[in-house]
């Protein structure tokens, strides 16, 4: 498939985007300006956080790390909004030359650096209950596993705890493959057999112990089955029962899900919902089956599910088309309610286990902009429940 050809598959039409209950985007999507470009971290040479960009009209703005403009400026607007919070620079050149001056240049904090520090504050928003994020796209590659996991210690590192992921795969998933290893085996069907004795009053935390498998950055991952010649499965009743338990314990559960939209437990995982993560990497294919899985949802009632979306684009390769990931966004824009990319990261694309302390500076600080995208998303879901 050609380089144009990749992104006819992304791009049918006007008819599909009001399928899923979005307006057509104006612009072109072969629009592959320097303007257009602008707008999207040029992985996987990833520029320095006060490295500004000239537009094609001469204005200078700064490139987004991880995230896209509209994530800068909003960043912006909440730190002048909030009157004394724009500090001087850290990162970059600006921040060396304030520490070499010992505070007296007072070089400004560039937009992304405001907006990483908003962020911060931003993700400890409180909730009334607990919040179900489930990450899932039907194609098999494409990042649900990664983003899970990063998604997950992001919220732990920065909220202290009170997280869980969960492999919700139908058959063996790779969460636990992929977390830092524990000192048991036990998974999610040890825990389904045994939930009865935590629906008493006296069950507390602790005793999920034995259960999930504790992280550096004060998160917990739960397994899935991987014990050879067991044919255990979840069923919907059994998700129902998972989650309500687990609900009382977990002020987020950050949940990754199978390729199998019609698995009872895929189908509970989203049906109960809170916020929908669609990852993609930059491959065609991939990008589109995310899409399909939306208009499906929004086909079967999940208007508000759709809507409400946050997609995460990977950048999985070294070595990215920028006219595809350029069309991949535009393209989920239309769709979802944010769209935030991940630069590529050599820790996180090798298969290893993932440990959030190893993983490169701009990546954790993209993966705060997700983390932030998806309280946002879910902080206005609570709202619109309210109203």
């Amino acid at each position: 498939m050609t380089e144009g050809q990749s992104r006819d598959v992304l791009f049918p039409g006007a008819e599909r985007a009001r399928a899923y209950g979005a307006p057509p985007s104006p612009p072109s999507v072969r629009d592959t300006s320097s303007e257009a470009q602008a707008q999207i971290p040029p992985p996987p040479v990833v520029p320095a956080a006060d490295q500004e960009v000239v537009g094609p009209a001469g204005d200078r703005k700064h490139r987004s790390q991880g995230s896209t403009d509209r994530d800068g400026e909003r960043g912006r607007r909440l730190v002048d909004a909030a009157g004394g919070v724009v500090a001087a620079a850290e990162w970059g050149w600006r921040g060396r030359l304030n520490r070499w001056t010992f505070g007296m240049a007072r070089v400004p904090a560039t937009r992304e650096e405001r907006a990483y520090r908003v962020g911060q504050v931003q993700v400890l928003r409180a909730f009334a209950a607990p919040q179900q994020v489930v990450v899932a796209n039907p194609k098999g590659g494409a990042g649900k596993t990664p983003v899970t996991l990063g998604l997950a210690a992001t919220l732990g590192w920065f909220r202290g705890g009170y997280t869980l992921a969960w492999d919700n795969n139908e058959t063996r998933g790779t969460l636990g493959l992929r977390a830092e290893e524990a000192v048991h085996e036990r998974n999610v069907v040890d825990l389904l057999k045994s939930i009865d004795g935590f629906l008493n009053a006296r069950a507390s935390v602790g005793h999920l112990g034995g259960f999930v498998r504790p992280q550096s950055a004060h998160f917990d991952v739960l397994a899935s089955d991987d014990v050879p010649g067991r044919m255990d499965v979840i069923d919907a009743a059994g998700f129902h029962q998972l989650a309500d338990v687990l609900g009382r314990f977990y002020r987020f559960m950050v949940i990754d899900t199978g390729n199998n939209v019609r698995a009872a437990n895929w189908w509970a995982a989203t049906s109960s919902a809170d916020c929908l993560v669609v990852p993609t990497t930059v491959r065609a294919d991939v990008a589109e089956t995310g899409l399909w899985m939306l208009h499906h949802l929004a086909r079967l009632g999940r208007t508000d599910l759709v809507r409400g979306a946050v997609a995460v684009v990977s950048c999985a390769d070294p070595k990215v088309d920028h006219g595809l990931l350029t069309a991949i966004v535009e393209r989920y824009r239309e769709v979802v309610r944010e769209v935030v990319v991940l630069p590529f990261d050599p820790r996180l694309s090798a298969g290893d286990r993932v440990t959030y302390r190893d993983l490169g500076e701009p990546l954790r600080r993209a993966l705060l902009m997700a983390a932030v995208a998806v309280v946002d998303a879910l902080s206005a879901a609570q709202q619109q429940k309210g109203a």
